[in-house]
């Protein structure tokens, strides 16, 4: 099977569809890096000689501004243990590329998380969000998270 028939990949492609819509009603205009993974059905790349990184899911414009934009779907926030507040979090290793794509591009990389449960679109520039919190586990990996309340409402989602 192929990864793009899994429920999950399904999931995550209809919450990217949803927030370039809510981005393109905003006023933005969008390139949609996830329509270019190519066949080995590994995430869009930036490519050096030496270095790639992976690409945000979306290249976005407006009025002269450029911004790259990572959509995570979630059904829910995650409940910290630590802080027990709800958390949102994504792969530490994506950050890190994230982290390297706005360094090399000089356009700042955004985290827009549709959340399933509360059909909100809840955005924040990665830079503003910090270090967050490391979290080591066998299920998800290395994976960093950040407080839901660190982001801001972008979109109310009437129907998906």
């Amino acid at each position: 099977m192929s990864i793009r028939e899994t429920e999950k990949f399904q999931r995550g492609r209809n919450g990217e569809q949803i927030v370039a819509q809510a981005l393109k009603q905003d006023g933005w205009m969008i390139i949609p890096s996830y329509d270019y993974s190519g066949e080995d059905e590994h995430a869009p790349r930036m490519e050096g000689l030496k270095l790639q990184f992976i690409l945000p899911d979306l290249d976005a414009c407006k009025d002269g501004r450029r911004r790259w934009a990572e959509v995570k779907t979630k059904r829910v926030p995650t409940r910290g243990r630590i802080s027990g507040k709800d958390e949102h979090g994504i792969p530490l290793r994506h950050w890190t590329h994230y982290q390297a794509v706005e360094r090399e591009s000089g356009c700042p990389v955004w985290l827009y998380i549709f959340e399933e449960s509360s059909r909100e679109i809840i955005r924040a520039r990665l830079s503003a969000l910090g270090e967050g919190r490391h979290s080591r586990s066998r299920e998800m990996g290395d994976m960093i998270f950040w407080l839901r309340e660190q982001f801001e409402l972008f979109a109310r989602v009437d129907v998906a």
